[in-house]
């Protein structure tokens, strides 16, 4: 019983792993994609946005932030961003295969540690 929880936890922690990366890069090149958080960054002003809210049309960008920035309300207020007006845009993406990488190297690196612990105690055994 004892084996099995301790697997059932080392699959849950492999869960927690994951590898993200930042991309950089300008209105141009990003397509708005409406389900990803996403920081903004204007002339004066950074804005961090989640996937919630905002849309991009006709070459603007609609936001619904908290104002002013850093209070601990919940009241959100609507922006217009005009594309022209935008200098960067930054995402947060999640990439696959440098996690099951990650996932699969942990797993080879527990399986061996079992296997040569197990081997250790199987060969005291035999010597008694």
């Amino acid at each position: 019983m004892k084996k099995i929880i301790n697997y059932l936890m080392i699959a849950s922690l492999l869960n927690l792993v994951g590898c993200y990366y930042q991309q950089q890069m300008s209105p141009e090149e990003y397509p708005f994609d409406e389900n990803l958080d996403m920081q903004v960054t204007t002339q004066d002003t950074t804005y961090w946005i989640l996937s919630d809210d905002y849309y991009y049309a006709n070459d603007t960008l609609y936001i619904n932030i908290l104002e002013p920035p850093n209070e601990r309300t919940d009241v959100k207020v609507k922006m217009n961003i005009p594309k022209t007006e935008i200098e960067k845009v930054e995402v947060t993406k999640t990439d696959i295969t440098g996690t099951w990488i990650v996932a699969g190297v942990v797993l080879v690196v527990a399986a061996t540690i079992v296997i040569f612990l197990t081997n250790e105690k199987f060969e005291k055994m035999k010597k008694n």
